[in-house]
């Protein structure tokens, strides 16, 4: 960035700032932090919590973190300015010693709160630790930093996922405190034999942590600067630090990365439901904005804490999910109805899975395939329940936030989903897959391109046939039944 240009508003906010960031070794934190360093360089300081390492010292967890070529275009002088504090988030209070907190007392203006653990069906007393109880510790931090300007904690669009309208505000509050006292006291075991009874409308421990982690702000965050950024179903880089930038496998991207390696042909998926997907760099750019934001309100009026915004794409640039499939290159089969469902799954995963592990061991292979599939299969039941509903989800004050930056801000900060060309988005997701997660020769690309159309057109004639063929049995069947 040259420094000599005027600076936007949201740039010189963040002049002399001193910056929080939890989860800035994950996929989201890492992005965030790329954003501010290369386009708010002018911070004052950044402060990131990252988990000791066995035979690392901060020194090489900081090289380990700029070595990875996101960072690439950051200036050397911005880097410097980031240290690192040994914490671990699963831990009470942080893992945070007495002196790193009274330093971060001291010091913090902005605190960006991105950590969390994303697995959906993570043991709930690890979910709690790290989803509810950080939280409430690092808002109780919180209450002793003096120059706090904002608190900008990341949750998710699908928290309320049992409502079917989304609004942007803190709903009623479940069990908090009370849940924290039950995983402090019972065991896995235990904790296992109730979480079914706890999740009750909640898809996951993920979803049901952090909607209990939003109802703690009303009781640990009272008076604090508070936003809550909401994003859907995170996705691959829409344009910044490049287009298509990945570098892990949950959610679509699980989909898409089993897709294209041929172990994943056909999901339980209402193909005209919409699936909300937002491009990491836009959930990025809305979390620094928003804290600017939230400094600019205050010193007019009198705010409501916190302010939620919904960064989501549904309400003005749907996509279905049949267009994410038609989009992609290899063929998926989306489909609601178990019944047809199984039947695609034996003829597709389960009997070539089978057929290869059994001619493996005369090629000198290992046995791997079935192993893989029953993974894949659990992956899917994990994501299934997103992908056979849909929600409507409000974000007026998203759209509000975005109208208020000037023409550079929005250049330099986009989150407009309207701007997302779908057709072009994904297939820099597909190429983004390939080079970072799959690590193919990307000159492969042209030749896989000018495969013959009529074989793509054979494929889906096939899976056409064989879905009208198992409906006219189903159909069949059930008139038997009937009659």
């Amino acid at each position: 960035m040259n420094t000599s240009l005027p600076k936007t508003a949201i740039q010189q906010f963040y002049e002399k700032e001193t910056i929080l960031i939890t989860g800035g070794t994950g996929f989201l934190g890492k992005v965030i932090i790329e954003k501010i360093m290369r386009s708010c360089q002018n911070f004052q300081k950044l402060y990131l919590i990252v988990r000791p390492k066995k035979d690392k010292d901060q020194r090489e967890r900081l090289k380990e973190q700029f070595d990875n070529f996101i960072y690439s275009k950051v200036n050397p002088l911005a880097k410097e300015k980031v240290s690192l504090i040994i914490g671990d988030c699963s831990k009470p209070m942080l893992g945070l010693s007495n002196t790193d907190q009274q330093e971060l007392q001291e010091n913090v203006t902005i605190i960006i709160h991105s950590a969390a653990t994303v697995r959906f069906n993570e043991k709930l007393k690890r979910a709690v630790a790290i989803n509810v109880i950080a939280t409430r510790d690092l808002l109780i931090l919180s209450n002793q930093m003096k120059k706090l300007k904002a608190f900008v904690h990341i949750s998710t669009a699908f928290s309320n996922c049992h409502l079917s309208k989304i609004e942007e505000k803190v709903y009623e509050s479940i069990t908090d405190d009370k849940l924290i006292t039950l995983t402090e006291c019972l065991d896995d075991q235990q904790l296992d034999q109730l979480t079914p009874k706890l999740l009750e409308n909640c898809p996951n421990t993920y979803i049901y942590t952090k909607r209990v982690a939003e109802s703690l702000f009303n009781k640990y965050g009272k008076g604090l600067p508070i936003v809550i950024i909401r994003p859907s179903i995170i996705t691959a880089s829409n344009k910044e630090p490049v287009p298509g930038w990945i570098d892990n496998v949950y959610g679509l991207t699980g989909v898409l990365v089993g897709n294209a390696t041929g172990v994943l042909r056909a999901m339980e998926c209402d193909p005209h439901a919409i699936a909300d997907i937002i491009p990491v760099d836009m959930v990025a750019n809305i979390v620094i904005a928003s804290a600017w934001n939230l400094d600019c309100r205050r010193k007019k009026d009198s705010i409501e804490y916190p302010l939620i915004y919904n960064i989501v794409s549904n309400t003005q640039n749907p996509i279905t999910w049949f267009n994410i499939s038609a989009y992609s290159i290899s063929i998926l089969i989306l489909e609601k109805d178990k019944i047809k469902l199984s039947i695609f799954k034996f003829f597709l995963h389960y009997l070539p899975a089978l057929l290869i592990d059994t001619i493996a061991p005369i090629f000198g292979k290992e046995k791997r395939l079935l192993k893989l599939s029953e993974k894949v299969d659990k992956f899917l039941q994990s994501i299934s329940y997103f992908c056979i509903r849909q929600w409507d989800l409000s974000n007026k004050n998203t759209q509000d936030l975005w109208k208020s930056l000037d023409q550079k801000d929005k250049e330099i900060f986009p989150f407009n989903v309207e701007d997302i060309n779908w057709e072009e988005y994904l297939c820099d997701y597909m190429r983004g897959i390939r080079q970072y997660m799959l690590k193919d020769d990307l000159s492969t690309i042209p030749a896989a391109k000018k495969r013959p159309k009529w074989l793509v057109l054979l494929n889906f004639f096939l899976f056409f046939l064989l879905d009208i063929t198992l409906d006219f049995i189903l159909y069949s069947y059930y008139s038997v039944l009937i009659l």
